[in-house]
């Protein structure tokens, strides 16, 4: 059989903020800082080719190849796939739906099955969407390789965990599933992967010939690896929906770096949803990659209350550039509110000592939350952030995402209506807007703050002298140039 995996493109994402409330229409997102491959995806394939026989795999990421939505008919005419693996989020779900509409025009007889973020976070209403003959619910490994035994034995699928139809889903309607394995919301049980290090290494040949890209990052020969799944916390602006902390063994991370490395991968970036678990874990993964000799430039996304001097100098010493810490907001108040475990001290430590160490820092930072009532209040905020002074930040206005705490409690302030996400959910349509904390100020308010916390803290003339002295490369000096444009285009001060 001929299976097509693809991620779809992203020209009618759900909109983060109309452009009726920027006098500019350029409000700063995420994907202003990078564009990264979909390694749930990758993985599912590369588990499906080692596991399976007999078939023709296809591979597509739209977004990296910059495919859009005219160019799939003459992508699935060529293929004529059998079955086809369609990855999501719920903010791309319009254009999930445009990708399955093509499939099943041209290729009548495929069997169409979603996954990704969107069917854990939305499996009833997924499971009804007409665009699809089944859903997977959690982590696709296992769940995706059985649903295509299954098909191609013509097997019942209703009976693989994790995976559903518009009907069998019924089943768990009047049933209440929970298992501390996974957050709270998720309402039916999902595919899930005990043993990561089970799972063979990402076949990379899928995506070497992409370049995907950090504006943070030194070269266009970027790897992202995932170290380990899940993460304990429960902050309360967050929806990972695996609360089990699932971590490889250091040598199987250690020989994907080494099989990246033979591809002639240059950096490496750790995109776990929580890499620095403890420190032992840092001391541990850098004591492997010195035992086999290498020294490579790696990063990671993490927490401030994870990590100590000892380890943070262990990491330097193997090569560590950058953290990019979620920081969030600088008062206690604050900190507590989020449900971040942590506080100002170890905040300031962390960036104290990744300063000291000559460890790179990027700061993550969110406005517009409930605990801020004045533009006063972000401002002070943000002053917290200017002293901690890390080499990056990224500032964004806070959207309003189901199945977090703090989406229930604007429910209970009657800040957005409820069961929005539900229905367009159950029908994906263009032209959907994220709901945001408007209690207190408006969004062209938070718009505006967002823009002059960028200028506060990019513009600096200490900042600009630091960062021109650090750059070590053209790649570097070119993305640190698109960053400034961006800034500057977007950026008008308050009144």
């Amino acid at each position: 059989m001929k299976i097509l995996m693809i991620n779809p493109p992203d020209e009618n994402a759900v909109i983060e903020n109309p452009d009726s409330h920027s006098e500019d229409g350029t409000f700063l997102e995420a994907d202003d800082f990078g564009e990264f491959p979909p390694l749930g995806m990758l993985y599912v394939l590369s588990y499906l080719e080692k596991n399976t026989t007999g078939h023709e795999f296809h591979f597509i990421d739209c977004i990296a190849q910059g495919i859009r939505q005219a160019k799939i008919p003459a992508i699935i005419e060529e293929i004529k796939p059998d079955i086809v693996g369609v990855t999501s989020f719920t903010i791309s779900m319009v254009d999930c739906c445009m990708v399955a509409e093509t499939v099943r025009k041209i290729v009548p007889h495929a069997h169409i099955c979603l996954g990704g973020h969107h069917a854990i976070a939305y499996p009833f209403e997924a499971a009804q969407l007409p665009q699809f003959d089944s859903i997977v619910v959690g982590e696709g490994e296992y769940a995706f390789t059985a649903l295509v035994n299954a098909l191609e034995k013509g097997e019942d699928i209703t009976t693989i965990l994790g995976v559903y139809t518009k009907i069998s889903i019924n089943a768990w309607r009047d049933q209440q599933f929970r298992d501390k394995r996974f957050l709270a919301r998720v309402s039916v049980p999902p595919a899930y992967v005990e043993n990561v290090d089970d799972l063979p290494l990402v076949d990379r040949k899928w995506i070497r010939h992409l370049r995907y890209k950090s504006i943070l990052g030194v070269s266009s020969d970027l790897a992202t690896i995932l170290s380990s799944r899940g993460c304990p916390y429960l902050c309360t602006f967050c929806d990972v929906p695996y609360k089990r902390y699932r971590q490889r063994s250091h040598e199987s991370v250690v020989d994907e770096i080494e099989e990246c490395l033979a591809m002639g991968y240059k950096e490496f970036r750790f995109y776990d949803d929580l890499f620095n678990i403890t420190p032992k874990k840092i001391v541990e993964f850098c004591d492997e990659l010195d035992r086999r000799g290498l020294k490579i430039e790696w990063d990671f996304r993490g927490r401030v209350n994870t990590v100590t001097y000892e380890s943070l100098k262990r990491a330097k010493q193997s090569g560590l550039r950058m953290i990019a810490f979620g920081v969030e907001t600088g008062s206690d108040d604050g900190l507590k509110a989020l449900k971040k475990g942590t506080n100002t001290t170890k905040v300031s430590n962390a960036f104290k000592w990744c300063r000291d160490l000559g460890i790179l820092t990027v700061a993550d930072y969110i406005i517009g939350l409930p605990h801020e009532r004045t533009p006063e209040d972000v401002k002070a905020n943000i002053d917290f952030l200017v002293g901690l002074d890390p080499d990056y930040a990224q500032v964004s206005v806070l959207k309003l995402y189901p199945n977090t705490e703090m989406y229930d409690q604007a429910v209970a302030k009657k800040i957005i209506e409820p069961g929005r996400w539900e229905q367009f959910a159950l029908k994906p349509h263009k032209g959907y807007v994220v709901d945001h904390w408007t209690e207190f100020m408006d969004l062209d308010t938070l718009i505006g703050l967002q823009k002059w916390a960028y200028r506060r803290f990019y513009f600096r003339p200490k900042y600009i002298a630091r960062s021109a002295f650090k750059t070590r490369s053209i790649y570097e000096l070119l993305s640190k140039a698109k960053g400034a444009f961006k800034i500057l285009k977007s950026n008008r001060r308050l009144a």
